[in-house]
């Protein structure tokens, strides 16, 4: 697994929000059990490089000046209309601390049902789990060799997850992924049946209309 490494800089108090969008660097707090809240800033496209790495189950080692730390990807504010980092919350981790973390889900192999027509229907991709932190990974892969009939799901159970490892926070029962039947598309070409139309109130005689008098 590669280790991420990230920069930080404490970051004073005079220093606005304005300045750093500015100098494309991100504010950002670091804290943790045993760790007191640090306010930091880290550059915009280091930041990126450490997310599309690590996301938001791998470790980081984060150096602010002399001090280094085991840190995650906590919280992530993003503007909402161009989806860059406005703020970062991470999280400083202790070797012998649980963790509370969601993991991707790694789909390989080709379903041996998709040659017959299934559509693999890919429904949770990624789980919460509790864990210390030396069992966190990238993923967990889930082979969809095991999709061999319509209808075919593979659960979050699924996984046989260690149960001394990790705690699952995702309900076991919560489907990964299914092989469902192809949808049946209506014959528009097929002609349409004559059906005979009857009425079951027709009256003996039409009522006739009386012009009323002016």
């Amino acid at each position: 697994m590669e280790q991420v490494v990230l920069n930080a800089e404490i970051r004073t108090s005079d220093e606005t929000l304005k300045k750093m969008r500015r100098d494309r660097v991100i504010p950002a707090v670091v804290y943790g059990k045993t760790q007191e809240p640090i306010s930091v800033k880290i550059e915009n496209s280091d930041l990126l490089r450490a997310y599309r790495t690590a996301g938001e189950s791998m470790i980081i080692d984060m150096k602010v000046g002399k001090k280094d730390m085991e840190v995650l990807f906590h919280k992530i504010q993003r503007e909402p209309v161009s989806g860059e980092f406005q703020h970062i919350d991470f999280y400083a981790v202790t070797r012998w601390e649980t963790v509370q973390t969601k993991i991707a889900i790694n789909f390989i192999n080709e379903s041996p049902v998709q040659r017959e027509g299934a559509i693999i229907e890919e429904i949770t991709k990624e789980v919460e789990v509790k864990c210390l932190p030396r069992f966190l990974v990238e993923n967990f892969e889930v082979d969809l060799a095991k999709l061999v009939n319509m209808g075919d799901s593979i659960k979050v159970a699924d996984l046989g997850l260690n149960p001394e490892e990790y705690e699952l926070l995702t309900g076991d029962d919560e489907i990964l992924v299914v092989a469902s039947e192809p949808a049946v598309m209506e014959d528009l070409s097929a002609p349409i049946e004559d059906v005979p139309v009857t009425w079951a109130d027709e009256p003996e005689e039409a009522a006739e209309w009386e012009t009323p008098e002016a």
